[in-house]
């Protein structure tokens, strides 16, 4: 990158990270790492990541990632300054000393020198994950990312830390420039192998690409893929095993008992490069010494397995043969998924797994470039709500506007503060969805599961979908904003997806989201309503039942959103008078002929039993009971009566004597998780 670009990007971040801030109402250091650590995470580079920021004497840390499996663990360490010309650099003395304030929070928070009271504070959560996590991980890293230009020649050697090797990691602003102007692409992987593989090419070869086969041992298998992650992996296979991948029990007998006959027994893996340096043993041998841009697309389940059964088992006697096809860098977006899909035939990895959703994603992206919003409190002219389908299109497609006028024109008509991105589109769907425990495992996670539940559905997107996608994004961005100003002192992500949910939930999926796309702002008595439940809510997630003390992995759990779900709360007369109506009566019919008369029945007992409902209630239960038992249907609003009451009971527990039956209350409930 030339430095007239590499300055256009610095002067984009402080405009990104100011637009963060106010989006978030943070400040510009916090800003500053949410925005790089969600960039970081939704391209794979970390998991889970969590921005905590802690100073004190000699110790600082700005948050960590734990992956999936336990096997890594990341802290990072941020520093941000509102500068953005080329005398704002950073020496290896000060990167030293930054490392050194992470190292020290890292001994403090292990010997428990940090160790806080409070349950509810994010920092408490964090040492306590960090000295849950500790003695399991792999893999220690240590992340230092700033928007100063590095002036360091050399990577920084590993630290020792007791007996374990910690890496450490330096994310400057060229580093960055260079990762965002990459795309969609994440960083490239380059794999060193000082002894060559030795290989063999194809017989014929085209300018697109070239094949060549090779063996590749266990161990280095594994130690690429402790040293990259699931990053490896190209996106549709890394994220089809996220969501459903185990560690393949047959794999790991065959490590175990037979690691000589892998060879044999194992189909290997494919892979796909831009460019691969060879060279030659004394005997004229072609060997591959460094592969670049390395990704495996075949053979995830088979690189994952080797790295986990690492731990213990000797894989050194591991041989797996690897497929590598090089392709020319100008068709790698358009090949290698194809590659992919191609290639993956065996276990169940269908075509819906492989395609990522794109169509999905292209078609959001170019229905939000026409359609016009209309004035908000914040901008007094028709907009466009920007959808960031791949990273760094926002700024690319201000740096095509040739000239300052042009670009402000383009900032007028695609505000900063409206631009949302894949994993930010994921947390609005979900939380709509009633899925805020799914939307706690952290963004990556969450976009992986939404992926595969948006294979499962059938959804048109056109410009209504795309208005009400708009609302939900800014019901969830003025919660955020209602929540930040509570001041509740940690888990706020936490709270604001649970608060989103309850508040659909308790309106019954009602809330009027074409209002809130006609004004781009909430009601009055929907924010009143965000106001007031939130505290009830961070109550809920900041007190875990007796034996689950890590408030950040009880708020994963389906049971947290059941707690949460079961709060007492309902809509004021102000903000149900403003909710849609919803006609059920065809469904509840047709839910009621599916049910049991047994169902109602058991219903009257468990309510006057349980004392959860009146004489009245009962009576109009037992009524639907007789009605069903006679082939007789209801009238609409007797039935509707009902059929709250059979939701209700669910909700706190009840089950008909004849469980595996489908009752109204299934229907009633059949969108909540």
């Amino acid at each position: 990158m030339n430095e007239s670009d590499l300055d256009f990007y610095a002067y984009s971040l402080l405009e990104d990270v100011r637009t963060y801030a106010e989006i978030n109402e943070c400040d510009p250091q916090e800003a500053f790492a949410g925005l790089v650590l969600e960039q970081l995470a939704s391209d794979g580079l970390t998991e889970d990541a969590n921005v905590v920021r802690f100073k004190d004497h000699g110790v600082e840390v700005s948050g960590f990632g734990l992956s999936s499996d336990d096997r890594s663990l990341d802290l990072f360490i941020t520093s941000y300054s509102p500068r953005a010309d080329d005398t704002h650099k950073i020496n290896r003395s000060e990167v030293e000393a930054t490392f050194r304030r992470l190292e020290n929070f890292l001994s403090r928070s292990l010997s428990g020198a940090l160790t806080k009271k409070d349950r509810a504070s994010d920092l408490t959560g964090m040492i306590q994950t960090i000295v849950d996590s500790y003695a399991r991980v792999d893999r220690i890293r240590f992340i230092f990312i700033s928007n100063a230009r590095s002036v360091l020649r050399e990577p920084l050697s590993p630290l020792q830390f007791g007996d374990r090797q910690i890496s450490r990691d330096v994310w400057d602003l060229r580093r960055l420039a260079n990762w965002t102007a990459s795309g969609s692409r994440a960083e490239p992987i380059v794999a060193e192998f000082p002894t060559g593989l030795p290989c063999l090419g194809t017989p014929s070869t085209t300018e697109d690409y070239s094949v060549f086969l090779t063996i590749v041992r266990g161990d280095d298998l594994a130690a690429l893929y402790s040293r990259h992650g699931a990053r490896l992996l190209e996106l549709n296979v890394r994220s089809f095993l996220q969501v459903r991948g185990a560690v393949n029990a047959g794999i790991q007998r065959t490590l175990r008992d037979h690691p000589e006959r892998f060879l044999a027994y194992n189909n290997g893996i494919a892979a796909t490069a831009s460019a691969v340096d060879f060279d030659e043993d004394a005997s004229g041998q072609r060997l591959i010494r460094r592969i670049h841009d390395l990704q495996i697309v075949n053979g995830g389940q088979t690189t994952a397995s080797i790295h986990h059964a690492r731990r213990t088992t000797d894989v050194s006697a591991v041989l797996v043969q690897m497929k590598l096809t090089v392709v020319s860098p100008g068709r790698l977006d358009e090949i290698v998924p194809k590659i992919s899909a191609y290639s993956n035939t065996q276990n169940r990895v269908t075509a819906s797994d492989l395609k990522a959703n794109a169509g999905f994603h292209v078609d959001v992206e170019r229905i939000m470039r026409t359609l016009w919003a209309p004035p908000s409190p914040t901008h007094d002219s028709d907009t466009h709500w920007f959808y960031e389908r791949a990273r760094g299109q926002y700024a690319n497609a201000v740096a095509a506007e040739t000239t300052r006028a042009r670009q402000k024109v383009f900032k007028t008509i695609n505000p900063a503060d409206q631009k949302f991105t894949k994993s930010e589109l994921a947390k609005f769907e979900m939380s709509w969805k009633l899925r805020p425990q799914q939307v706690s495992l952290g963004a990556e996670k969450n976009f992986t599961l939404f992926s595969e539940w948006l294979d499962q559905q059938n959804i048109t997107v056109d410009k209504d979908y795309c208005r009400h996608l708009v609302a939900k994004a800014i019901l969830f961005r003025r919660t955020d904003k209602l929540v930040a100003a509570q001041k509740f002192g940690g888990y706020k992500a936490n709270i604001v997806t649970y608060t989103v949910a309850k508040i659909v939930h308790a309106t019954g999926t009602r809330i009027d989201l074409d209002r809130i796309w006609r004004e781009q702002a909430i009601s009055p008595a929907l924010a009143e309503a965000i106001t007031e439940l939130s505290p009830l809510v961070q109550k809920v997630i900041t007190s875990p039942p007796s034996g689950q003390t890590h408030v950040g992995e009880w708020a994963k759990k389906e049971e947290c959103w059941d707690a949460v779900r079961d709060i007492d709360w309902t809509p004021s007369p102000q903000l149900d008078a403003e909710l849609t109506a919803v006609d059920s009566y065809a469904a509840d019919v047709e839910a009621l002929q599916k049910s049991h008369v047994g169902d109602w029945q058991d219903l009257a007992a468990w309510g006057a039993t349980t004392g959860s409902f009146d004489s009245q209630q009962r009576s109009t239960i037992r009524d639907v009971a007789h009605a069903l038992a006679n082939d007789n249907i209801p009238a609409g609003k007797q039935l509707r009566a009902a059929s709250i009451l059979m939701k209700l009971a669910h909700e706190r527990g009840f089950r008909p004597t004849d469980v595996d039956a489908r009752t109204i209350g299934d229907h009633a409930s059949r969108d909540l998780p």
